[in-house]
């Protein structure tokens, strides 16, 4: 969605208004390599370019990890329409980044209906000098995103902003009866009321996972016998079997092989945080090892994504019901899977 799309006029006045560029001082490219800074001279130009492109951007590296950035703004205007504000709803944003986003609320919704909490102080705080020198003052907290912030409940709106592999308890609990979570689970984006029911919406949706659930580096490619696969590469840029990928088997990490000339050659490697690894081969090959075969699931995954007509993520429904998770297919009785959650 282009921020003039919006509907919502106050939140298109938002998008206009707030200043994107006060939030993202700096970032990086280059796989990391390389930072850009509105403090270089030199960088300036691409620097101010980048941030008012329609694209994200790494703001905060650790150890050669994003730990933090600036969303895509056209999903962030996705996702803020998503929400249906009619002007008084107070909101806690789960996942508080740059402060952009919090920054954009508080000017739809005014200071004191925004929380926006964090579990990284140095991130926390950083937003919150953004923020006040963009003249907005919501309620910065740092902890447990998780956890929500009781302190201010009830809130009519909750949204996520990091990716996660199951809706906390909490903030079920913290959410008034009327009000609405949305959040990023899997690739999709999925619209949750109180009694824990929910719908994914049309939107593909990508973010850094919340803290701790990162799987950090890659185990060693299996020198095993290899196999003819039933999966090849262009199977696996559909994004709607990569959507029903992320919720039956979450936490994987992918790495497809690149060519001389940049471009992808079709073999892939995916491996999980248990040292699971599986690797395709340019010849349709493939050897996995590990305390469980990934590929052999993904071609069971596969085969339901066929039987059921390639199914679209609006198709797809969530039950909550503690912290167990199930996912259906068009209506609760349909076809359903539990999530490992």
């Amino acid at each position: 969605m282009e921020q003039d799309e919006l509907s919502d006029l106050a939140l298109r006045a938002a998008f206009e208004e707030v200043p994107r560029h006060v939030f993202v001082p700096a970032y990086f490219i280059n796989n990391l390599q390389t930072k850009i800074s509105r403090d270089q001279p030199d960088q300036y130009e691409i620097w101010l370019s980048d941030v008012y492109d329609d694209k994200p951007l790494p703001t905060h590296v650790i150890n050669g990890m994003v730990v933090s950035s600036s969303s895509q703004p056209s999903l962030m205007a996705a996702m803020l329409q998503a929400l249906e504000l009619e002007g008084h709803e107070r909101v806690l944003e789960v996942g508080t980044g740059t402060g952009y986003n919090a920054a954009l609320l508080s000017h739809r919704l005014g200071d004191d209906r925004v929380v926006t909490i964090d579990v990284d102080p140095r991130v926390s705080a950083r937003a919150n000098k953004h923020l006040h020198d963009a003249g907005y003052r919501p309620l910065v907290v740092v902890g447990n995103g998780m956890a929500g912030h009781a302190a201010q409940a009830p809130y009519e709106r909750i949204v996520v902003t990091v990716g996660i592999n199951r809706v906390s308890q909490n903030w079920l609990d913290q959410l008034s009866d009327a009000g609405t979570i949305l959040a990023p689970l899997g690739v999709g984006l999925v619209r949750i009321r109180k009694d824990g029911m929910g719908r994914f919406l049309s939107t593909p949706a990508f973010f850094l996972p919340v803290r701790g659930t990162e799987i950090r580096h890659q185990p060693e490619i299996p020198d095993g016998r290899a196999r003819p696969s039933e999966l090849f590469g262009e199977i696996l840029q559909d994004s709607d079997f990569l959507f029903l990928i992320s919720l039956l088997l979450p936490r994987l990490t992918w790495q497809y092989e690149i060519d001389e000339d940049g471009k992808e050659t079709g073999a892939a490697t995916v491996w999980s945080a248990d040292g699971s690894v599986a690797d395709l081969r340019k010849d349709g090959k493939v050897v996995e090892s590990g305390p469980q075969l990934i590929w052999s699931e993904l071609e069971s995954a596969h085969r339901i994504f066929v039987k059921y007509g390639r199914p679209s993520r609006q198709r797809y429904g969530l039950s909550i019901a503690g912290r167990t998770h199930e996912v259906w297919l068009d209506d609760p009785s349909g076809p359903s899977w539990i999530l490992n959650t």
